[in-house]
């Protein structure tokens, strides 16, 4: 209990030195806000997912469970966070029981101390795990699928893994992934098959999937383009997952050679535990599942965020590698080895919120910065018009004569009669950058509204030095700061 203790603490407070939790949000989280405001439970549970979204709406339906409950979004927050550490336990729990039968012993301070560094130390976790998204909740389930199945002492126990996995489903399509592995796992390696539990495991699975399958149908059958522009990154993905994976999604892509070394090292320790003579070995259950999820990125799926439920089991399979090394005495590797790969999590630590070669360049916007200007500036009636969803949501109930609007939804704003003192426009490149025909409205807005005024001030907010090298390896033209506000009056 003191090991999972200690991991706890360290991720805490990692994720918190990291800026996590109290925070703005971003861009996601912003849609997930919206959601749990505008729908209700039961439209949650039966015309959201038939016609909105792709994702089921179980994590949806935490989130306004939690908000009706009274929680703040940084309170909401430190319940993901909760999440995501009580997946992280649950692998290192495993992974330390795992390792213990292998070296018939009991573990050494320094394997204890291993396993608290590489399971508190998680970059994915660190930068993803309080998102008020369903990645946090889907570690959870993962966690409990996998902990349920292999280490539970009996049946009925072993059978909650079904309803864990079901509820994986519920919360995200991508528990589609897990069945093959399982079932290869169980199957084929453990070659274990029996009517009276793999029939109520099965229908226990369906069960709790129901949102999941419910999902599914619909998606399916009406929404399938949206599941292609999921997958439309090409093998460009694989590089792309790698770095925002093992980069925590924080460290850009000119400091990629950060991150070599955990890769490298990562891919040693898959390697050397397979055990052909041993088909049952725990450990080839998580490997097949990070190679079905490498199977995603290779079908064109570049969105590492999403792996979060990796982040624990590639951390386990780490903590077998450095004990196996230990217990033959080979500490002076361990050592070089563990300090290379705990480089790429401390750089990502550095890099979540504060740094001009981001990954994900809305990560780094000084909101803080914009809102300051546009209080200080702002003169009489004002109207913001933001291409950046997070400045329309701040803004949004502030309490001041503000009108703001997010892209075209600006009507209100717009509307004959209206008269603005002061103007700021908030611009910059956004998912709605390619799409011409909008970005031709949104500009003939832009003019109409600017008519007859004088710019006053222009902010830049946020710097992303690596803009140009993206836009030669993408083709999109990125410019060096992220978000530009131009004041009028």
């Amino acid at each position: 209990m003191t090991d999972l203790a200690a991991t706890v603490v360290v991720f805490f407070s990692a994720s918190i030195a990291a800026g996590r939790v109290w925070r703005f949000p971003f861009d996601d989280e912003i849609y997930t806000l919206l959601v749990i405001k505008q729908q209700s439970a039961l439209a949650l549970l039966t015309l959201f997912p038939a016609r909105q979204d792709v994702h089921p709406p179980l994590s949806y339906l935490v989130f306004k469970s939690l908000k009706q409950l009274g929680l703040t979004d940084p309170e909401m927050r430190l319940c993901s966070l909760m999440m995501t550490a009580a997946a992280s336990v649950l692998f290192q729990v495993l992974v330390l029981t795992w390792t213990a039968q292998r070296g018939r012993m009991v573990h050494s301070l320094s394997i204890r101390l291993i396993a608290v560094l590489l399971f508190g130390l998680m970059p994915l976790a660190i930068s993803q795990g309080d998102a008020l998204r369903w990645y946090p909740l889907f570690a959870l389930f993962v966690a409990l699928f996998v902990a349920l199945y292999l280490a539970a002492r009996n049946r009925a126990a072993q059978l909650c893994s079904g309803a864990a996995l079901g509820l994986a489903a519920s919360t995200n399509l991508a528990a589609a992934i897990l069945v093959p592995p399982f079932m290869l796992y169980r199957y084929g390696l453990q070659r274990r098959f029996s009517w009276s539990f793999d029939l109520p495991y099965w229908l226990l699975v369906s069960c709790a999937a129901a949102l999941g399958i419910y999902t599914a149908f619909w998606v399916f059958a009406h929404r399938l383009t949206a599941v292609r522009t999921q997958f439309g990154d090409g093998i460009k993905s694989i590089p792309i997952d790698a770095l925002g994976f093992f980069g925590g999604d924080a460290i850009g892509v000119s400091h990629g050679w950060i991150v070599v070394p955990a890769v490298i090292i990562s891919a040693i320790a898959f390697a050397t535990e397979l055990n052909r003579r041993q088909p049952q070995k725990p450990a080839h259950l998580l490997l097949l599942i990070i190679a079905a999820t490498a199977l995603m990125a290779l079908a064109g799926f570049a969105k590492p965020r999403s792996f979060l439920y990796l982040a624990p089991i590639v951390a386990a399979l780490l903590t077998s590698f450095f004990a196996a090394l230990a217990n033959k005495g080979q500490n002076g590797r361990v050592l070089v080895l563990l300090s290379l790969t705990l480089v790429a999590p401390l750089s990502a630590m550095a890099s979540v919120n504060f740094t001009t070669h981001p990954f994900k360049r809305n990560s780094v916007i000084p909101y803080q910065s914009i809102l300051d200007f546009i209080r200080t500036n702002e003169t009489g009636r004002t109207f913001v018009i933001s291409t950046d969803p997070v400045i329309a949501w701040m803004l949004g109930d502030s309490g001041r004569d503000l009108c703001v609007g997010y892209f075209l939804q600006s009507n209100r704003c717009l509307a004959p009669g209206q008269h603005f003192d002061s103007i700021f426009i908030v611009s910059g490149h956004s998912d709605k950058s390619a799409n011409t025909t909008l970005m031709r409205r949104f500009n003939s807005v832009l003019d109409a509204v600017t008519k007859g005024r004088s710019k006053i001030a222009t902010l830049h907010a946020g710097i992303d030095e690596d803009a140009a090298l993206k836009t030669r390896l993408t083709g999109v033209p990125l410019d060096d700061y992220i978000l530009k506000v131009e004041y009028y009056r």
